[in-house]
């Protein structure tokens, strides 16, 4: 029983010590508002140290595509439905991903 009881603890304190990272890579994060266009996003986080991160399984991005044309961090950007687009970024050891929809590319919220 004591040993079930420490590996409890053990876990807890895990879980707590997790979810304080992700609380202090909140932080780090600029603030976004609903509906801000991605361009607006892109310049806080550069102006924030985040970097624009390259993922070697990122679509490629058509060069009529304008949602990702100079934007190497684009990862996927949807041809149909909502136009969906997720763009990767890296700070220290830390990386977020951000995602829009639409043409205009606007903030739709963090995504995995």
């Amino acid at each position: 029983m004591k040993k079930l009881r420490n590996f409890s603890c053990t876990l807890l304190s895990l879980f707590f010590i997790m979810g304080c990272v992700q609380t202090t890579s909140a932080k780090e994060l600029p603030t976004f508002e609903k509906d801000e266009n991605y361009a607006s996003i892109r310049l806080k986080m550069i102006d924030a140290g985040w970097k624009p991160f390259h993922s070697k399984e990122a679509d490629s991005c058509f060069e009529s595509d304008s949602r990702c044309q100079g934007r190497p961090e684009m990862e996927s950007c949807a041809g149909t439905g909502m136009a969906n687009c997720k763009f990767l970024w890296k700070k220290d050891e830390k990386s977020v991903a951000i995602c829009t929809i639409g043409e205009d590319t606007t903030y739709d919220g963090m995504c995995n």
